[in-house]
């Protein structure tokens, strides 16, 4: 599939194109998805925000409240010995018209963050971001909560997201009972959870989460199912790191936890996003061997991998899944090949065809491209000379 021009994409039509769902079985050949529907996209301006001028990112959206929001930060044209990029966020009631939000900053760190995930709770929105440095260079995580018409930071202690028992802070996800952010603590998987966007519980060295003996795991993120938080990633055995195998673990609260089974085959294997299909089926999307995969959770129980796409041979990054977000065609899923960005569309979690979008960035540290949760379509992405966002309309066939 080639790249289409960057360019307004408002009288194109590009269509779901079937190009290549596979089964997890290989005996089972079946015969790619039908074009379900087609996609019109247009791209949006993002005006710069106030302040010093620079160049956009942006990182991540999601739809919340009264409309949409865009987070990501300037990095500054002119920066100085000890600050060259600003947070920045975009509102939009209509996916089309954008305006620069204010973000307050009162913190050193919330002054330089890159705000990279943001979720929405019951109409209001929180947003993580990071900035590396400090004596040893390690990323100084800041969140920032709804404040009038914008964002503001949230004071908080080092310790907090950082210290001896540091690992990393992974993205931020929203549900009925609040907020959750996954990372990872000396211990092993942990979380910070919280009801009140002023401030965040951390939960690390919990039983149901800590490692035991030789299992070394890995939290990548979380996800609301509307009873429960599902915390999903990987694990292995020490010396048996390239036979990684999935993992997920399960928690009314976010305070206490309790590891759930995910079947598991040879090889490399690891879940790196999740999110509720329905009332009783929960999906998670991450890799397998040299492809992309689905898990589904049905009715409390795992099954194994739907495999999807391909790892590029010759990647220059890690490959990994960017974004799964539920919108009007169903559950969208991007992902890095190690090469470039694709998405991907399925309707039930087992059936994925590749969807023609308007920029496939090559992968990169600051490149991304996102599909955001929402009852409409709307898609960021960043190829490292500003950001761009789309609204997309279905265009029934």
């Amino acid at each position: 599939m080639s790249m289409l021009a960057r360019t307004t994409a408002a009288a194109a039509a590009l269509g779901l194109a079937a190009l290549g769902g596979c089964s997890a079985s290989p005996s089972a050949d079946p015969a790619p998805d039908p074009v379900l529907a087609s996609v019109r996209w247009a791209e949006h301006a993002l005006p710069a925000p106030p302040g010093p001028p620079g160049r956009t990112v942006v990182r991540d959206a999601v739809g919340c409240g009264a409309g949409w929001w865009v987070v990501g930060a300037v990095f500054l044209d002119h920066p100085t010995e000890t600050r060259d990029t600003r947070p920045a966020a975009w509102f939009s009631t209509d996916r089309e018209t954008w305006a620069a939000v204010p973000v307050t900053m009162t913190t050193y760190w919330g002054r330089r963050a890159i705000l990279s995930s943001v979720a929405c709770s019951r109409g209001r929105v929180v947003a993580v971001g990071a900035r590396a440095g400090g004596a040893h260079g390690n990323p100084r995580v800041t969140t920032f909560r709804p404040a009038g018409d914008g964002l503001v930071d949230v004071r908080t202690t080092f310790v907090q997201y950082g210290g001896v028992t540091a690992t990393n802070v992974g993205p931020v996800s929203g549900g009925d009972a609040g907020w959750m952010i996954a990372g990872n603590r000396t211990s092993g998987p942990g979380v910070w959870v919280t009801d009140d966007p002023r401030g965040f519980t951390r939960v690390e060295g919990e039983p149901g989460l800590t490692d035991d003996g030789d299992l070394e795991s890995l939290a990548q993120a979380a996800g609301w199912t509307g009873s429960e938080w599902v915390l999903v990633g990987a694990g292995s055995r020490i010396g048996h790191r390239l036979d990684q195998d999935p993992l997920a673990w399960t928690s009314s609260d976010g305070l206490s936890w309790t590891a759930e089974e995910v079947p598991a085959e040879e090889g490399f294997e690891d879940l790196h996003r999740v999110v509720a299909l329905d009332d009783r089926t929960v999906v998670a999307v991450g890799r397998s061997g040299d492809t992309f995969a689905a898990w589904l959770r049905e009715d409390g129980a795992w099954s194994t991998a739907e495999r999807f796409g391909a790892i590029s041979d010759d990647w220059r990054g890690t490959p990994y899944v960017a974004s799964l977000a539920r919108t009007p065609l169903g559950l969208l899923a991007t992902l890095s090949t190690g090469d470039h960005y694709e998405l991907w569309r399925s309707g039930d979690g087992r059936a994925w065809t590749r969807v023609e979008v308007p920029l496939e960035p090559p992968t990169a540290g600051d490149h991304t491209l996102v599909a955001a949760e929402g009852d409409e379509l709307l898609l960021v992405g960043d190829s490292g000379d500003g950001g761009h966002v789309w609204s997309g309309a279905v265009v029934e066939r």
